[in-house]
């Protein structure tokens, strides 16, 4: 799959259910910041079926930089953009509590039980969509990896696939580094991202790290019971359940 200048494009189908199912191709993808894409990518979006984007990044970290490809607004025009970011970067409970590991899953829990809101407008955006959606941040890993794992989750795949997609998504943003803006607990402020590459070695000693708190998450995390207790109707949860069975 080929969305020029797309980065850390990933489909989220062909992943092994608990019932030995795969899940279907070409309903849900997930990316870094759709900025990168080029017109041809956009085109290739388009025909791919794309007709919904949600953003989960937060109002500073959108919009065109100086790096990015000219991109003419009749491009996009005809797939729809949802801004719903999972966090309030303003909020200093939050970044108490999770600024430290923002781009670890340990935040996830809490993040998830402080903004049940926000993960309601997001998951609300895919049940209701039209059409195919892309799902994305500014890396396409931390707060995707979560609005994925739980879309993965409630479709019914299995945990360790869950945690191979979270970790093919780590590493896809491992090989582009300086994704928007990082919060620095030390200087209590965000800041330009660190664009350092990581070696195989520290991606490797990252994940062994990651994956067994997401695991936990896994086991911990009634999806289908949080997203009720959020508002959504049985009818959103039941499309969100056979969104990405076949």
């Amino acid at each position: 799959m080929d969305w020029d200048g797309a980065r850390n494009l990933a489909d989220l189908g062909g992943l092994p259910t608990v019932d030995g199912d795969r899940t279907a191709y070409g309903r849900v993808w997930r990316s870094a910041a759709t900025e990168w894409m080029t017109a041809t990518g956009w085109q290739a979006a388009r025909e791919a079926g794309l007709v919904r984007v949600v953003d989960l990044r937060n109002e500073m970290e959108r919009g065109r930089q100086e790096q990015h490809p000219v991109v003419g607004e009749a491009v996009t025009s005809g797939i729809e953009v949802v801004l719903a970011p999972t966090e309030d970067p303003d909020d200093p409970e939050f970044l108490e509590e999770c600024g430290p590991w923002l781009d670890h899953p340990r935040s996830w829990a809490p993040n998830a039980a402080r903004y049940p809101e926000k993960l309601a407008r997001v998951f609300t955006a895919i049940a209701d969509s039209p059409g195919p959606v892309l799902v994305h941040c500014a890396g396409g890993r931390d707060r995707t990896g979560l609005v994925t794992s739980m879309l993965l989750s409630l479709a019914g795949v299995e945990r360790d696939a869950i945690a191979d997609h979270y970790e093919q998504g780590f590493r896809g943003a491992g090989e582009h580094r300086g994704h928007g803006l990082g919060y620095d607990p030390d200087a209590g402020e965000w800041v330009p991202a660190d664009d350092d590459e990581w070696s195989p070695a520290e991606l490797d000693a990252a994940l062994a790290d990651r994956r067994p708190v997401l695991l936990q998450w896994l086991d911990d995390m009634d999806v289908a019971a949080y997203l009720t207790d959020a508002g959504l109707g049985p009818d959103q949860i039941e499309r969100l359940r056979r969104l990405l069975r076949a």
